[in-house]
């Protein structure tokens, strides 16, 4: 990701916000309602504000499944809708064209926070079989 001026990271965060208002409100897709809640985790825009990423989740659901395939294409179909509506709602002078992709770093999260739960479990386990005091926080050392 290429690392973003304040003013664009503002301008990826007002269109974040009106997605959010514009999925919710304006677009009456049944795919999109079918695959439950929609998460826009960030809005990437080209140095020229003529393209923008916008990175999307939805609770719970793998991108292999269908209705997450539907969804995304959903989107992918209001793009240019989407684009009238925020040259309505934010005041610029360009307004980038949105492409729509899969946003994997929750399904990443959550693996890495799973991996952490079951290292945690058998730390203490190890402690229990060795007959040690579990310790007050992870990584603790002894201090003398």
């Amino acid at each position: 990701m290429v690392e973003q001026n304040r003013r664009n990271r503002q301008i990826a965060n007002a269109i974040r916000d009106e997605l959010v208002t514009i999925a919710r409100k304006d677009i009456s897709d049944p795919r999109l309602e079918r695959v439950g809640m929609i998460t826009f985790s960030a809005v990437e825009l080209t140095e020229d504000l003529r393209n923008a990423t916008v990175w999307v989740s939805f609770m719970g659901k793998e991108e292999a499944a269908q209705e997450v395939q539907d969804a995304i294409e959903a989107l992918r179909n209001s793009a240019n809708f989407i684009h009238r509506l925020l040259i309505k709602r934010i005041p610029m002078k360009i307004h980038p064209h949105l492409s729509f992709k899969f946003d994997r770093s929750f399904d990443r999260a959550s693996i890495i926070q799973k991996a952490l739960q079951e290292a945690a479990e058998v730390e203490k386990e190890t402690q229990r079989v060795r007959g040690e005091a579990p310790s007050s926080k992870p990584g603790d050392d002894e201090k003398s």
